[in-house]
């Protein structure tokens, strides 16, 4: 792997270029006078191909764009979605012959957190090939894990969901098994859950509405079918009114660091034990409790 790091474009499909490094994913790097966030790619270089459009076509860098993770084989596990504002002309001053860091001003649609990172370089190597490998990371360790498992899934949803949609009739009438053992936030138990039904690294939501998504197809199982939740006492003595105001905060903290609008969610007006309960019943999962 020569490079971690892809710039594609969404229009066209095409490598924008390759880089080592990636800052400011994080939002903490921030144009004022813009009002954009900056994100700096380390050791950049543009394609070949996507040179030779651009001298072409004569447009802008300002374009919607997906920078990847790749893993130790080239491949793209994972990316994420934001909008280049930067309008240099490069078929007037042409390109950087060599690798340079390229600053952007762009919007950010979810920001990328250091453990989040983290994750995806042990990723790189292998992906997750036992349960509860998340288990060993805090509250916001599981959260970012949860964020890589939803990048992952969704990367390859496109590809599977011919094959996921011819195994429906069988998943119906599967029972499939979760180990509670570390559920004790709202993060952990979607990581769980996510693990109970595709296994290592899987993904069965990320929050109340994905989850609901899911039941409907696509990413494996499709209701009605029955969970049998291990150790759910973990989850009954944590998840709280408390722990679910507390992850409603911090979805609101992020959506603010974005700059975007207040959003609607469930009220956590009941421990959230209760709410997990509620939702996956109301979906027509048969919830067998160990």
């Amino acid at each position: 792997m020569t490079f971690p790091f892809v710039l594609l474009d969404d229009s066209t499909d095409l490598i924008i270029g390759h880089c080592k490094d990636i800052v400011g994913l994080d939002g903490t790097l921030i144009n004022l006078d813009e009002g954009y966030h900056q994100i700096i790619l380390k050791h950049f270089v543009f394609s070949y191909e996507f040179q030779q459009y651009i001298l072409q076509k004569k447009e802008p860098l300002s374009r919607y764009a997906y920078v990847g993770m790749l893993n130790k084989d080239d491949h793209t596990i994972g990316y994420y979605g934001f909008f280049i504002h930067d309008m240099t002309m490069y078929h007037k001053l042409g390109f950087p012959t060599l690798a340079a860091n390229l600053k952007l001003n762009v919007s950010i649609y979810r920001l990328i957190s250091a453990q989040e990172l983290q994750i995806w370089d042990q990723w790189r190597t292998s992906l997750p090939s036992a349960l509860n490998q998340w288990a060993t990371y805090d509250e916001n360790g599981r959260r970012a894990w949860l964020s890589v498992v939803k990048s992952h899934n969704n990367m390859n949803i496109a590809t599977e969901i011919v094959e996921k949609t011819n195994d429906i009739k069988e998943d119906q009438t599967k029972t499939f098994q979760m180990d509670g053992t570390y559920v004790t936030s709202y993060a952990s138990f979607f990581c769980a859950l996510g693990e109970a039904m595709n296994g290592p690294g899987g993904y069965y939501g990320s929050d109340f509405n994905s989850f609901i998504d899911c039941t409907y197809g696509g990413f494996g199982a499709i209701t009605p079918f029955t969970l049998k939740w291990a150790n759910h006492r973990v989850a009954r003595s944590y998840l709280d009114i408390s722990t679910w105001h507390r992850e409603i905060d911090w979805m609101r903290a992020e959506n603010e660091r974005l700059g975007e609008e207040d959003f609607e969610v469930e009220i956590g007006n009941r421990p959230l034990y209760e709410a997990i309960i509620e939702n996956l019943e109301r979906q027509g999962i048969t919830v067998i409790l160990q």
